[in-house]
C-alpha cells in the first residue's frame, strides 16, 4: 500500500456526496451516495472499472465515512489486480487532508485483512495494489502512520483468531517476546519459581485447573528522544481460553472463548506499533495469562484468595476469574515502587452482561476521573471505535459482600457488568488514575464482516488506546472524527 497519486489502477474509488450531481449511470443503479454505497462502472476507455463511494451528505463526512468508504471500495474490488483510492483528494468535507488520508489508509488496510493461518490452501486474493491518492506529498506521513496502526489492530485480529491450543500461555509469552524483541522494546517472562515469587495470587489461582503453566509478561516501551512525562500502565486480560471453570460454560458458548484474551491482544497490538509512531509518552503493559479450565486442581466455589494487597476474595462462580486475576495485576501496576504505573488503563474482556445493553459493537468506559473518561472517549471517536461510559454505582457494592471474606467475585447476575468493575477499583492505589474498558462483546465478531471489522478477532481497542496514548503525549493536532 502507497501513498502515491500518480499510479494507475485497474479500479479507480472516488467519492461522492449525496446530493452531488452524479452520472446517468450511477442514477440508473439507485445510486444516492449513502455512506458506503458503491455502484462500479467502466471506465470510458474501457479499459478499467470506477468504484462510485458514497459519503454521506455534502460537508457532513468524518474520518469514520471516510475509513468506511475506503472499506467498501476494498470489499467492491472483485477479481481486479490493483485498486486506487481518490477518496482522500480534496472535497467539500471539514476533516483535515491528513486525517483524510490517515482514515481512507486504515479502512482500505484493515478490510484487506484475512486469517488463514490454518486453511490448507490460503485465500486467494487478486488484488495485489492498493494506492491512497494524496493531495501532496505532506500527507504521507499520514499514511504510515495508519498502516502502522492498522498493522497493530491486524496482530490482535491475529492472536485473538489462533485456536487456543496453539496459543497456549507459553506459546503467547513466546510470541510477545519475539514482537518486543523485533520492535526495540523491553520485555520481561515470568513463569515457574520467578512467576510464583511476584504473589499473583488470582492468576496462579485461577491457573491451577489448567495443564498449561500460567505466564506473566510486562513490557516497556520507551520514547526515543526520552520523556518526562508521566508513565501510563497498560493492564490486559490473558485468559487464552475460558471453559468457565468448575462453573463451565454451556458448550454453545465456548467456541469464542479464544477469544478470552482479546484485552491483552489489544495491548500487545498497540505496544507493536508505538515504536513507529515514536510518541513521547513511556508505556508499561501487565500481561497475565492463563487458560481457565475444570481440572482437578481447579478453583473450587467456596475457595478464598488472598491478593497482592494483602485482601481477601470468597470465590463464588469460577467464571468471573478475569476479575481475580486482574486485581494483584492492578495492584502491581499501582502501588509504590519501580514498577508503578502514573496513570493505568486495564483492558478486558470481563462481561457479557454489557452487551444487553449496548450491543455486541460498543464496548464500555469506567472511570472515577472525568477527564481521563473525556480523553478516552474523544480518542474512541476518533478511532471509529465505540465506547459508552457507563457509572460506577456505589450502591451495586452491596452485592460484592461477602460472609467470609472482603469479598466476592461474583453474586448478582444484574449489574454485573458496573459490579465487576467496582471490584477492580478495590486494588487501584488511591492516588492513580485508572480508567476499565470492558470489551467483551466487541472484541469477538460472531457475524458477518461490516464496515472495515472481519468476522472472528476483531482488534477491538488498539486503535482508541494509540489515539488516547496521543493524547496523553500532548502530540494530538486537532483531527478529524
Amino acid at each position: 500500500m502507497a501513498g502515491d497519486a500518480r499510479t494507475a489502477a485497474d479500479v479507480t474509488a472516488r467519492g461522492w456526496h449525496a446530493g452531488a450531481p452524479a452520472d446517468a449511470f450511477c442514477r440508473r443503479r439507485g445510486f444516492v451516495a449513502r455512506p458506503g454505497q458503491v455502484v462500479a462502472e467502466p471506465s470510458s476507455d474501457g479499459r478499467s472499472v470506477i468504484l462510485n463511494v458514497g459519503l454521506g451528505p455534502a460537508r457532513s463526512a468524518t474520518a469514520t465515512a471516510f475509513r468506511t468508504a475506503a472499506a467498501a471500495a476494498v470489499r467492491a474490488v472483485g477479481p481486479a489486480r490493483s485498486l486506487r483510492l481518490d477518496l482522500a483528494l480534496p472535497d467539500d468535507s471539514d476533516v483535515p487532508a491528513a486525517d483524510r488520508v490517515r482514515a481512507v489508509t486504515e479502512g482500505a488496510a484493515l478490510a484487506l485483512y484475512r486469517y488463514d493461518e490454518f486453511r490448507s490452501g490460503k485465500s486467494a486474493r487478486p488484488l495485489a495494489e492498493v494506492t491512497v491518492a494524496t493531495p501532496s506529498t505532506a500527507e504521507h506521513k499520514a499514511v504510515a502512520e495508519a498502516l502502522a496502526v492498522a498493522d497493530g489492530t491486524c496482530l490482535a485480529r491475529d492472536l485473538v483468531n489462533c485456536p487456543a491450543g496453539a496459543l497456549t500461555p507459553g506459546n503467547f509469552a513466546r510470541r510477545i517476546a519475539s514482537m518486543a524483541d523485533a520492535n526495540g522494546l523491553t520485555c520481561t517472562v515470568y513463569e515457574d519459581h520467578a512467576l510464583a515469587e511476584l504473589g499473583l495470587a488470582g492468576l496462579e489461582a485461577v491457573a491451577r485447573g489448567s495443564r498449561e503453566p500460567a505466564r506473566y509478561v510486562e513490557v516497556a516501551y520507551t520514547p526515543p528522544d526520552g520523556s518526562s512525562a508521566p508513565t501510563v500502565g497498560l493492564v490486559g486480560k490473558g485468559i487464552t481460553f475460558d471453559s468457565g471453570g468448575l462453573s463451565l460454560k454451556p458448550s454453545d458458548e465456548m467456541h469464542a472463548m479464544k477469544a478470552d484474551m482479546g484485552g491483552a491482544a489489544a495491548v500487545v497490538g498497540a505496544l507493536a506499533a508505538l515504536p513507529r509512531l515514536a510518541l513521547p509518552v513511556p508505556v508499561r503493559a501487565y500481561l497475565p495469562l492463563a487458560e481457565n479450565m475444570p481440572g482437578g486442581a481447579a478453583l473450587r466455589v467456596g475457595d478464598v484468595v488472598t491478593h497482592l494487597d494483602g485482601t481477601t476474595t470468597e470465590i463464588t462462580h469460577t467464571d468471573n476469574e478475569g476479575r481475580v486475576v486482574l486485581a494483584d495485576v492492578l495492584v502491581r501496576a499501582t502501588r509504590p515502587g519501580p514498577h508503578r504505573a502514573d496513570l493505568v488503563i486495564d483492558v478486558a474482556t470481563l462481561t457479557s452482561a454489557a452487551a444487553h445493553a449496548l450491543g455486541t459493537r460498543t464496548g464500555s468506559l469506567f472511570s472515577p476521573d472525568s477527564r481521563l473518561a473525556a480523553t478516552i472517549l474523544e480518542a474512541a471517536d476518533r478511532a471509529g471505535e465505540s465506547l459508552w461510559r457507563l457509572p460506577l454505582l456505589a450502591h451495586e457494592r452491596r452485592h460484592l459482600h461477602s460472609a467470609v471474606a472482603d469479598r466476592v467475585n461474583c453474586s448478582h447476575r444484574h449489574g454485573d457488568t458496573v459490579q465487576a468493575a467496582l471490584f477492580l477499583q478495590d486494588f487501584i492505589a488511591p492516588e492513580t488514575v485508572w480508567a476499565h474498558l470492558d470489551i467483551a462483546a466487541p472484541a469477538f465478531n460472531n457475524e458477518a464482516p461490516y464496515d472495515e471489522t472481519p468476522h472472528g478477532g476483531t482488534g477491538f481497542a488498539v486503535r482508541t488506546l494509540l489515539e488516547t496514548l496521543r493524547s496523553l503525549s500532548g502530540t494530538n493536532e486537532p483531527r478529524g472524527t
